[in-house]
């Protein structure tokens, strides 16, 4: 066998490299805009919750676990640590729709080939995209399907699945559903690998998709559905699956075809059997030990049991089997990969009882377990084994075998009374088949023993989202000297004493809490309200710092503030949550309330955001952002006296306020919270027309400054100063320059100057709390609101930690400064070499982060160009060194 030299290997690899961009014009990059770049100096994480949001899907290859959510982007499951890890945390705003993973597939042949197919309406449009990685999730191309289908991964249906799927026989050939087609057919199909798709015209010949809808519904984007339903209530393909030469299609419909079949070569469906039912949904499709198709019926996308069932098809015999544990909705039914008598079905949408102890019951989901392949199943649900009755001395009776083990938190306590619920999807670990994922609206649990057979040896579920951060965070507060608190969605909020520990939640529960706020005068003093209508209360105070809470009566939604009075009681502001700026305010923890005047109001205003001066609590500030929705009827366009920021500035404790407008409103999301440097000095956002710095005198007075150093400005916070009697820290989303690229920027003078501190660990944006706070207690932690990915926080120091999804935790991570390594995997590599050519070649499919660019550079001067990627391949050569 010949042994190539170092000068063959350099020349086959400079060919290679060359080749890769002989076609195009090879242009240098944009250098980084002049703000100082400190992105190095960060390190980025989610704060640890665990949970909180719905896990839609989970797959398993020869050896690794996947799973998919709603809103909150897809991980990867770490055996080592075992911990779930992010893999989209390199989303910027502008895609944040793509944090919604409709379906995913694995490619049977290599376990570090996946796609995942994303879209979400009210967040992408119609965008939809099919992400691919070959590397286990580490870097990601992407190709748009939007000319095709359409999907929106937090619509009704999202728990069926996968609706992609690659041909074990010839994984260059792909599969994929969408919920609505845009061209001929509701069904595309890849034979290179990903890089491009048609439509398949025999599927749409089933006569699926012959309704039409407006997508998103406020455009005049008409697509095929299946109904004429809003987006929201579309499906399409619910489940694919390849294997054997055929492709199996599941459409989420009614009637006979929703079950079809057809040979990978031609491509002309036919229904499967008449034997399968009609009137229920095709949830999910697995095989079984034998290869067997196990088939999984729901009675209906929005969360309906009632009906539904599993049913084994044999491709061998063509012959259906009814093995339905029960007559109702089965979310999925998966096999012992070594013994296809071992079969395990959950319930979708059936609330049945579930026990965390022997006097705790909540309602859920319910597990089947077959081990004679779907002939008799035994129920197991949380906290209790049916069908098994034994003897127990101490007692002297028969008695139903209860567990020695209730369901288990995890250490999680938040989730104990919570439900399994949801459950669409069920995976076996394939390192271990005695050992069962469930995906929940709440995150995901791991049954443990699975086929156990005794009274001390039953199966055991846990609560296990280790790694998995999905809460909705609507608001929060750092308190100095004190802890850090926030506000989410669904699940109350939680008391972070440090960011990398798991937390307590707010007691009482009430469930959505869109506010949460502190009196500065005396931080034990706090207030949280309820974002919606609950059975609980419509907010809480408490005077102990939260170790206790009282009910309060209040309007729902809006966001909160507390002054202390002359006399020392306290006023508590709430601002409206229903299209309007207007503020009232309670002396009486809720028992009386008054409007506040002098904040202008329109119907299609945004919440006010308040605060109040520390040393000086008659000062009270109210960030207006006021938008009259009515302008059309009068004008072509909104003027300023229709949109427009107003800082209104009360010097009587808040019951009466005066307006200074700041600038147009730009009708984006709201940038409307104030960030505070010190004693009457503000920063207000402007969105698109940048950032304004206010002086407020003692007397009310206002003086306002626009900074020239902001083109964007999102949203901006504050946080801790770098040293004690500076000003505090700014922390703001957004764009210095034009030339700047979008992210997170810190300033230590009052908005002069910025510094960057992150563009490629963004996770989709700030999202539905819009905010970014500083905390108040350590110069430079910052934590940040997104749409689905929990709460992120970033603190000074060289980046570290779990950056980069599909590592060993020894590996390099992301974010290290390692010149040559593009793709930021940790190693220096060919794969490098071709990244790069792929940037230099504007190739828009190829995804790459702020710290890659800069390892590009390893020349030495200040372009990015050929010359860097040749000398990339001298060094995998040995013949030359990078820098």
């Amino acid at each position: 066998m010949k042994h190539r030299t170092h000068k063959g290997l350099l020349a086959v690899c400079t060919a290679a490299a060359l080749s890769l961009s002989a076609s195009v014009s090879v242009m240098p990059m944009t250098a980084m805009a002049a703000t100082t770049d400190a992105t190095n100096t960060m390190t980025w994480d989610a704060v640890r919750i665990g949970g909180g949001g719905f896990v839609s899907g989970i797959v398993t290859g020869k050896d690794v676990m996947y799973v998919r959510t709603d809103v909150g982007g897809a991980y990867k499951y770490n055996f080592k640590t075992n911990e779930w890890e992010q893999l989209f945390a390199f989303l910027n705003e502008a895609e944040r729709g793509y944090l919604s993973v409709d379906a995913m597939a694995i490619d049977p042949t290599d376990d570090n080939t996946v796609y995942f197919l994303c879209g979400c309406a009210y967040f992408s449009g119609a965008g939809t995209r099919i992400y691919k990685t070959t590397d286990g999730g580490k870097t990601f191309t992407y190709t748009d399907v939007t000319d095709l289908i359409q999907v929106h991964g937090n619509g009704y249906g999202r728990q069926c699945g996968e609706a992609i799927a690659v041909d074990p026989d010839n994984p260059d050939v792909i599969y994929c559903g969408g919920d609505v087609a845009y061209n001929s057919s509701g069904l595309i199909k890849s034979t290179d690998g990903g890089k491009t798709w048609k439509s398949v015209e025999g599927y749409s010949e089933l006569g699926f998709f012959s309704s039409s809808t407006k997508w998103p519904t406020w455009t005049d984007r008409i697509c095929k559905s299946n109904d004429s339903g809003e987006y929201m209530n579309q499906n399409g393909v619910g489940t694919v699956m390849v294997t054997g030469g055929k492709v199996y299609v599941g459409t989420s419909a009614t009637g006979a075809g929703n079950f079809a079949v057809a040979d990978t070569s031609k491509d002309t469906f036919t229904t499967l059997s008449s034997k399968l039912p009609t009137d229920v949904y095709p949830s999910h499709i697995t095989l079984d030990a034998n290869g067997d198709l196990l088939i999984s019926y729901i009675a209906g996308l929005t969360f309906a049991a009632g009906a539904g069932g599993v049913y084994r098809y044999d491709p061998d015999t063509d012959t259906v089997t009814d093995i339905s544990p029960v007559n109702n909705s089965i979310g999925c039914t998966v096999s012992d990969p070594d013994d296809a008598n071992k079969l395990v079905a959950t319930t979708c949408a059936v609330w049945s009882g579930q026990s965390w102890d022997s006097s705790s019951t909540c309602y859920g989901e319910w597990m089947y377990r077959s081990e004679d392949g779907g002939q008799t199943w035994t129920s197991i649900y949380p906290g209790k084994k049916d069908g098994i009755w034994v003897w127990d001395e101490e007692l002297g009776e028969m008695h139903d075998n209860l567990l020695y083990q209730y369901t288990q938190t995890g250490g999680y306590d938040w989730i104990y009374g919570k439900a399994i619920h949801w459950s669409g999807a069920i995976a076996l670990n394939p390192r271990d088949p005695d050992q069962l994922w469930t995906v929940s609206g709440n995150g995901v649990f791991r049954w443990d023993n699975m086929w156990g057979q005794g009274y001390e040896d039953s199966p055991v579920a846990t609560f296990h989202p280790t790694g998995i951060e999905e809460v909705v965070a609507l608001d929060m507060c750092s308190v100095p000297g004190g802890n850090v608190y926030s506000a989410i969605g669904d699940y109350d909020g939680f008391v972070h004493t440090n960011p990398d520990q798991y937390c307590q939640q707010h007691v009482p529960n009430m469930g959505s809490t869109g506010a949460i706020a502190y009196c500065p005068q005396n931080p034990d003093v706090m207030v949280r309200i309820a974002e919606k209508q609950n059975d609980v209360a419509s907010g809480f105070y408490t005077l102990d710092g939260g170790k206790t809470w009282t009910k309060m009566s209040c309007s729902y939604g809006g966001k909160a503030a507390i002054t202390q009075l002359k006399d020392g009681s306290y006023r508590i502001f709430q601002s409206s949550g229903d299209n309007s700026t207007a503020v009232s305010y309670s002396d009486d923890f809720g028992a009386s309330w008054n409007n506040c005047s002098g904040i202008p109001t329109a119907y299609g205003s945004k919440t006010t955001y308040m605060l109040v001066e520390p040393d000086q609590p008659n000062i009270v500030y109210a960030y207006a952002t006021y938008f009259n929705s009515s302008w059309h009827y009068s004008k072509p366009e909104p003027t300023a006296e229709d949109a427009q920021y107003k800082l209104c500035v009360s010097t009587d404790y808040g019951a009466t306020f005066t307006p200074t407008d700041i600038c147009m409103y730009d009708q984006c999301d709201s940038a409307g919270r104030i960030a505070y440097l010190g004693e009457g000095e503000l920063i207000l956002g402007g969105g698109w027309y940048g950032m304004y710095h206010a002086s407020v005198a003692s007397n009310g007075s206002v003086s306002v400054k626009k900074l020239d150093s902001v083109f964007y400005c999102k949203t901006v916070g504050y946080g801790a100063p770098k040293e004690a009697g500076d000003v505090n820290a700014l922390y703001m989303y957004g764009m210095p320059t034009e030339d700047d690229p979008e992210g997170i920027y810190r300033s230590d003078d009052g908005g002069e100057s910025w510094v960057c501190i992150n563009t490629d660990h963004l996770y989709g944006g700030t999202g539905n709390g819009n905010f970014l706070v500083g905390d108040m207690n350590t110069y430079g932690t910052v934590y940040m609101s997104t749409v689905g990915c929990g709460i992120i926080y970033g603190t000074l120091g060289s980046s570290t930690g779990n950056q980069n999804p599909g590592d060993d935790p020894d590996d390099p991570p992301v974010g290290n400064s390692d010149l040559g390594d593009v793709n930021c995997s940790g190693n220096v590599e060919i794969a490098d070499v071709i990244l790069l050519n792929r940037i230099l070649a504007e190739d828009t499919t190829a995804v790459f982060t702020a710290q890659g660019l800069k390892n590009a550079e390893v020349t030495g001067d200040t372009d990015m160009n050929s010359d860097d990627a040749i000398r990339i391949l001298m060094y995998l050569a040995g013949l030359a060194t990078l820098g």
